[in-house]
């Protein structure tokens, strides 16, 4: 398997000088698995998302992931003509999301583990969706709980990864991100391609990151800039301590931002859609922190570079 970046425009082999947003979203519709008709989507916003990641190119942007899973309002045409029309390459997801706030697509809920990962797989491989615009990734979920549905989509995920080679994104609700690294594991999985996403939010941080980190894996913080969640102080604490304990090679950094965002309300009155944060205000907040710009460098695209490639993992 060629170590490769996989973009909704093509292969690239490694990141150009720039950052990589590991975790961000164009557009979420939630209303799609709850059988609402698809949020418009016409030229205005087109041109609303693109100047989005205009202004994050111009701040230095060169790779975005877009983490959205099919059937929560990932529309590969407008990856494609976003990702041309702003100069930025565009990585899309496979795989499916949680159902704590809308039930699992049809799709999913009806198709067994193996019939699941093959068709992340083809989706990888092939073309996604009718397309032939491949995704890069693998997005699953869990919930503030466990469910079966869910863990079926992860066992799928790890038979994916260790199918393509491509890397995972685990999205967590309430931790459980080492739980999930078994589960991949157990299905053949590389934990040093899987990112374990929104890591931060518990009582006690930083054992829980130590661990996601000792098992290889990469640690989400990828909420910087959502000042209803926490303030750059904690983001920059946090990233101090992994550094301190040798974990900077497994940190990867992002914001969760989306342009626009259908679904439920209290999760809409929490939105972020500045693509630019990390860029331009949270990296001069680590160098006043004493972060040098190797070790920068290395949090913004070596890192995300080696968890969408795996050279050198």
């Amino acid at each position: 398997m060629t170590a490769t970046i996989r973009t909704v425009d093509g292969d690239i082999e490694a990141p150009p000088e720039g950052i990589v947003l590991p975790h961000e979203h164009l557009l979420i519709d939630h209303g799609i698995p709850r059988g609402e008709p698809r949020a418009l989507v016409d030229g205005s916003l087109l041109d609303r998302v693109s100047r989005g990641v205009v202004r994050a190119r111009d701040a230095g942007v060169v790779v975005l992931v877009d983490c959205t899973p099919p059937g929560y309002g990932r529309y590969l045409d407008v990856l494609r003509d976003v990702a041309r029309r702003a100069g930025v390459a565009i990585v899309a997801a496979t795989g499916s999301f949680t159902e704590e706030w809308a039930p699992l697509p049809w799709w999913v809920r009806g198709t067994d583990v193996a019939a699941l990962a093959e068709w992340f797989a083809r989706e990888l491989s092939e073309g996604a969706g009718d397309t032939t615009i491949p995704a890069g990734v693998i997005k699953c979920a869990t919930g503030s709980a466990w469910s079966d549905e869910e863990e079926r989509v992860l066992r799928a995920a790890g038979r994916a990864q260790a199918a393509t080679g491509r890397p995972i994104v685990g999205h967590t609700t309430a931790g459980l991100g080492l739980e999930q690294l078994d589960v991949y594991e157990e299905e053949g999985a590389d934990a040093a391609r899987v990112v374990i996403s929104h890591v931060g939010f518990e009582d006690d941080p930083v054992p829980y990151a130590v661990a996601i980190a000792e098992r290889q894996a990469y640690v989400g913080l990828d909420r910087i800039g959502h000042h209803h969640f926490f303030a750059d102080d904690h983001w920059v604490r946090l990233v101090l301590e992994l550094l301190e304990r040798g974990h900077g090679d497994r940190v990867l950094l992002s914001h969760d931002a989306v342009t626009r965002f259908n679904g439920p309300e209290d999760i809409a009155a929490k939105t972020f859609s500045d693509y630019t944060y990390l860029a331009t205000r949270f990296l001069p907040r680590l160098r006043e922190a004493g972060v040098d710009d190797a070790t920068l460098d290395a949090l913004t695209r070596r890192n995300p570079g080696r968890w969408l490639t795996g050279a050198g993992a």
